[in-house]
Parts: structure tokens; C-alpha cells; sequence
């Protein structure tokens, strides 16, 4: 069993979460239809769709962050009796 207070102490912990097949199959699928619109509308157009999507994922990894670090906090200073 891997000890995970030690891999996040060494900066070693992974949090990308692991695909199943399921979702590995959607992704392949995804990728076909991507393929489509690129080659109807460009390389361009699908760069700054990505490009904007990518924006918006990393705010939503923010706001999901910030709002882990609140819970995080708020549980311990329930459990401190604060």
C-alpha cells in the first residue's frame, strides 16, 4: 500500500484521476468527432475553441480548489472546537 502523506511530503502525489475503459472509449469517440469539425471548419477555429475551453477549465479548477481549501478548513476548525 503506497503511503500518501509521504507522496504528497515529496511532491509525488498524482491527483489526475485514473480512466476506465468507459471513459476511454468516449474519449477515442470524442477525438473521431473533433477530427470532423476540424476538417470542416480549420485549424484555427479548433485552436481557439480549445484555447478558450482551456480557459475556462482552469477557472473551474480554481473555484474547485478554493472551494476544497474553505471545506478543508471549516472541517478542521470544527474539529478543533473553534
Amino acid at each position: 500500500m503506497k503511503d500518501i502523506l509521504r507522496e504528497i511530503f515529496d511532491g509525488e502525489y498524482d491527483i489526475t484521476p485514473k480512466r476506465d475503459k468507459t471513459q476511454q472509449e468516449l474519449d477515442e469517440k470524442l477525438c473521431a468527432e473533433w477530427d470532423k469539425v476540424q476538417k470542416m471548419f480549420g485549424d484555427e477555429f479548433i485552436d481557439r475553441l480549445f484555447e478558450l475551453e482551456g480557459e475556462k477549465e482552469g477557472w473551474r479548477a480554481f473555484h474547485y480548489y478554493r472551494e476544497g481549501f474553505r471545506l478543508g478548513v471549516r472541517l478542521m476548525l470544527e474539529a478543533l472546537g473553534v
